[in-house]
């Protein structure tokens, strides 16, 4: 990048899948331009001096509608944000498309004929005009540069093109890939030198999420599994959203939980959906959580002992109602009651009585009335809350699948983003001008484990398949022989849960959406058996 600012007269636009993930690559160029790399301490000043600079700036501008840089010799560095009716009609001699395995192929379509043009077209009705003479200039560049995705995207086909060329001795194109095993072994000077990565990290992130560490390390681009897998990574990655996960109730919104429990093998998993009304589309979820409960100390990493889980779920119970009372902002709890996990021995009996929080507050038990075997406790327990749901996936299961493959394929779940690993990430906030202003934000430990697993959630949830008997007379659904030792399915057993309910919920405000747009769907679920 500084070496091309270095020709003359160069227009350089950099456009990412996000705004500040744009800007965040012009603010490293800044740093090395202003030594402040204190990994490569010898850095040379020699751009920063080319830079032009104002009586009130360095030369460097951090608007919020585009970064922007220029040297003395006619060159400028912009950044764009990533809405794509914002950045028509411009032209660049370099565009550098950053992460483009996640750029939306509306963005990629727009910025592109930045570099259709000739550099070396020029006219002149002047009789001695003579082209021949003219001095060339440089070619318009265009750069995609990311870590590999899915093998549907525009990126992919580029890479494929672009080394098919190279191979056949085209000099106009270069592709080029880099794992994790060069900057594991770099070399200063002949000699090898300090790694930037920890070897140990790549080999926890293997272990966590295979297929995600496979393409964030190695290049590996990602498949989809053909037409059993029952929901595709680009149904995934269109409902991806510039979100953080959500730890607490922030006002007055509305959640689902879903606890897959376990106490001996398998993972206990507690994952949470932020229930949202839409006036053109009615409901939707956006999926803001998922916690493994799981013992740290323990060398095997086994889930919590039953009672540290049930504290930890009333204690986020309390958190996502916020300050309303008794679970008025908790639509409902959902609970595998399979025996595997004890959902209701374990769980469902531990939570119908009153308890008293870490604050000292006495808190209302909670009930599922519709449950067989609580029916008649509402008579023991008045003060219980009916939020609680009892349920069986395995018995459920090919419902609440066909549920969540509908729901996804209308968009209306939502996950955040990919995680990166960073400690402190960059947001873009649309303004009132439609322009992508630039915010940092510093992850906690608790929001960057929220992302990892829900990470790991997206991953278990394209990996279940169908399958069929020969007779195609029963139906089930799972990982594949394949994957079974490197994956689990219990957070996506949660998730199917979230989807179920937002699917009743759905369901029951399209049957009174002349009565109540926003019916509550508790008075559905959940009978008061008092009445």
């Amino acid at each position: 990048m500084l070496k091309m600012l270095l020709y003359p007269n160069m227009s350089i636009y950099i456009v990412s899948s996000k705004g500040a993930q744009a800007q965040e690559t012009f603010l490293k160029l800044e740093d090395i331009a202003k030594q402040r790399i204190e990994s490569i301490p010898s850095l040379k000043d020699i751009f920063i001096n080319e830079v032009v600079k104002a009586s009130n700036s360095d030369g460097f501008s951090h608007d919020k509608a585009s970064f922007k840089v220029s040297v003395f010799n006619g060159s400028t560095t912009f950044t764009l944000n990533s809405v794509p009716d914002n950045v028509r009609g411009k032209r660049a001699q370099l565009l550098l498309i950053d992460e483009s395995a996640f750029c939306s192929e509306d963005l990629i379509s727009v910025v592109l004929p930045f570099i259709t043009q000739n550099t070396d077209f020029k006219i002149s009705t002047d009789e001695t005009y003579d082209t021949r003479t003219l001095r060339k200039q440089v070619p318009t560049q265009l750069i995609y540069s990311s870590s590999a995705n899915g093998v549907e995207g525009r990126h992919y086909n580029a890479y494929r093109e672009f080394a098919m060329r190279m191979i056949m001795g085209d000099s106009r194109y270069f592709a080029c890939d880099i794992p994790c095993d060069i900057p594991l072994a770099p070399m200063v000077d002949g000699e090898f030198t300090a790694p930037l990565l920890e070897k140990q990290q790549i080999d926890d992130d293997m272990r966590s999420n295979p297929d995600k560490a496979m393409r964030e390390y190695y290049n590996k681009f990602q498949t989809d599994g053909g037409e059993s897998q029952i929901i595709k990574w680009g149904s995934i990655r269109r409902n991806e959203t510039f979100t953080l996960p959500q730890m607490a109730n922030s006002g007055k919104d509305r959640f689902v939980l879903s606890l897959d429990p376990a106490r001996t093998t398998d993972n206990s998993i507690l994952s949470v959906m932020k229930i949202v009304y839409d006036d053109k589309i009615g409901y939707y979820g956006e999926v803001v959580n998922c916690t493994s409960l799981m013992d740290l100390g323990k060398r095997k990493k086994t889930p919590m002992r039953t009672t540290e889980q049930i504290k930890h779920i009333k204690q986020s119970i309390l958190d996502y109602n916020g300050n309303a009372p008794d679970y008025q902002n908790i639509d409902a709890i959902m609970i595998d009651s399979g025996a595997g996990g004890g959902g209701i021995s374990a769980f469902a009996d531990n939570f119908i009585e009153d308890w008293v929080d870490d604050g000292g507050i006495l808190r209302a038990g909670m009930i599922d009335p519709t449950h067989e075997q609580y029916s008649d406790s509402l008579k023991t327990y008045p003060n219980a809350k009916p939020i609680v749901r009892l349920i069986s996936p395995n018995k459920y299961k090919t419902q609440m699948v066909g549920e969540l493959i509908e729901l996804m394929r209308t968009d209306l779940i939502k996950f955040p983003k990919e995680y990166d690993g960073k400690m402190e990430v960059p947001i873009g906030i649309n303004s009132s001008d439609n322009e992508v202003d630039i915010q940092y934000k510093t992850l906690s430990v608790e929001e960057q484990v929220a992302l990892i697993n829900l990470d790991i959630m997206k991953t278990e949830t394209t990996s279940i398949h169908k399958f069929e008997n020969p007779e195609k007379t029963s139906v089930r659904y799972a990982l594949p022989k394949e994957k079974e030792r490197l994956l689990n399915d219990d957070r996506f057993y949660t998730l199917i849960m979230l989807a179920h309910y937002l699917y009743e919920l759905r369901r029951d405000d399209q049957r009174n959406k002349n009565k109540q747009p926003r019916h509550s769907l508790k008075d559905y679920f959940f009978t008061n058996q008092s009445n």
